[in-house]
């Protein structure tokens, strides 16, 4: 047989064959490994920032960017003050559906082979992509920080099995690192979901039973009970979606849905969305960790410190991803010195901030931002409704104060980069009520 360079004969090909398939399969492992866990598709759940089993009960000025759903229950309440920035799907045929999908990707979370056994508290430590399980505590609690690093592959997964219950403790913060983002990070929970006061987190919740949030609670990502209630304080929920090209396309024939919601929120890719056109989600968001809210300023007008919350990458803990947020309500002198009181509660009204400004004056806020990828999109909220929408990185806000109720009152502004990172940042001030000056009588 006549041989040509370069080509084996019949016994060297089969030398190499028995070679390559070893070398072939050890590839292929090597390759599944470094993949890591594929994503847990949320189907049409994915549109629902809060989705409840019995009940969804809100007090104070909380605000859902994302659709809210119940089902079966009946009972929302405190919307408003809360406020819904979508849909509201309450024991409707959507919130069914979402409810059956819902079960299935608490199955399959919760059927994933672990690679790791986490400790009884996660605060303090930095993990990898992969499928983390409860010890011999069943329970999961975070105190202080947990980094989540994805090594620079934003389609990495962070799955937690948590056999009971997930506690966080006060001003405890779950943070992204090297292109995680909070769409991929998944909570699955055997009993009830809690959030400590001031907790930042990220990922979906996948609850049995309950998820209870905490007063001032920031969540990107997802709240999701399937028999139990949601219970929320004066909380920022922030539906995650993943960056534009990291999630899979839709299936070739989708399983419809079970009626066309109200709002045309795509769908994960996976599955369609209640809307008439499935898609891939192109507004990622990972770092939408606000603060607190520091004084803006003392005594009778607003003064000129800046709230430094976490969310806007200037106070401790802040995340490394998202615009620079510097928000500035200006020194003005009170018209009327003694006219103006501390803010009056009233009942059911949230408490105004430790040092909060008070006044009776319309003013001016002044907002500048600052990210290296550009700005895509800023919205500013006023007590949860949406009062301006741009894409400076400078501008000015006037509040008038004179319009608003006696009390505490909240600045918020979520802002977005061109690279998809999100950051939130908030103030707070207090609108007074005027003194009434006692007449003077003579003789």
């Amino acid at each position: 047989m006549r041989k040509f360079p370069g080509v084996a004969g019949p016994r060297t090909m089969g030398r190499m064959g028995l070679l390559t398939l070893p070398l072939l399969a050890a590839l292929a492992l090597a390759s599944t490994a470094q993949a890591g866990p594929p994503r847990v598709l949320l189907g049409t759940a994915d549109v629902f920032a809060v989705l409840g089993g019995s009940a969804i009960t809100n007090t104070g000025n909380t605000v859902i960017d994302g659709e809210l759903g119940l089902y079966p229950g009946t009972a929302v309440t405190g919307f408003p003050p809360g406020t819904v920035n979508s849909a509201q799907h309450l024991t409707d045929a959507v919130a069914g559906q979402a409810k059956v999908d819902l079960t299935t990707a608490y199955k399959d979370a919760a059927g994933r082979p672990f690679s790791a056994t986490s400790p009884p508290d996660a605060g303090g430590r930095t993990l990898k992509a992969g499928v983390y399980r409860t010890g011999s505590v069943p329970s999961l609690g975070l105190t202080g920080n947990l980094t989540l690093d994805a090594e620079g592959d934003p389609q990495a997964v962070f799955i937690f099995q948590i056999e009971s219950t997930l506690v966080t403790a006060t001003d405890s913060s779950v943070s992204l690192l090297n292109g995680a983002q909070a769409c991929n990070v998944y909570w699955q929970v055997g009993s009830s979901a809690t959030l400590g006061t001031r907790t930042r987190f990220k990922g979906n919740i996948l609850a049995l039973t309950s998820i209870s949030l905490n007063d001032s609670v920031v969540v990107d990502g997802r709240l999701l009970a399937r028999n139990g209630a949601v219970t929320l304080i004066n909380d920022t929920i922030v539906r995650s979606q993943c960056a534009a090209g990291t999630t899979p396309g839709p299936t070739p024939t989708p399983s419809p849905s079970p009626s066309a919601g109200p709002s045309p929120t795509p769908g994960t890719g996976a599955t369609p969305g209640t809307g008439t056109t499935p898609g891939t989600g192109t507004t990622p968001g990972t770092g939408t960790t606000p603060g607190t809210g520091t004084t803006p300023g003392t005594g009778t007008s607003p003064g000129t410190s800046p709230g430094t919350s976490p969310g806007s990458g200037a106070g401790p803990g802040a995340d490394r991803v998202g615009p620079l947020v510097l928000l500035e309500v200006p020194r003005a002198k009170p018209r009327t010195p003694a006219a103006a009181r501390p803010p009056a509660r009233t009942p059911g009204a949230p408490r105004p901030p430790v040092g909060a400004v008070c006044t009776t004056g319309n003013f001016t806020a002044q907002v500048s931002l600052r990210d290296r990828a550009g700005i895509k999109i800023v919205n500013v909220y006023l007590d949860g409704k949406l009062v301006k929408q741009t894409s400076l990185t400078r501008f000015a806000l006037k509040v008038a104060v004179r319009g608003l109720r006696v009390g505490a009152h909240q600045i918020m502004v979520v802002a977005q980069d061109r690279a998809g990172n999100k950051s939130v940042t908030r103030s707070g001030f207090g609108r007074c009520e005027l003194a009434v000056t006692v007449p003077r009588f003579a003789g």
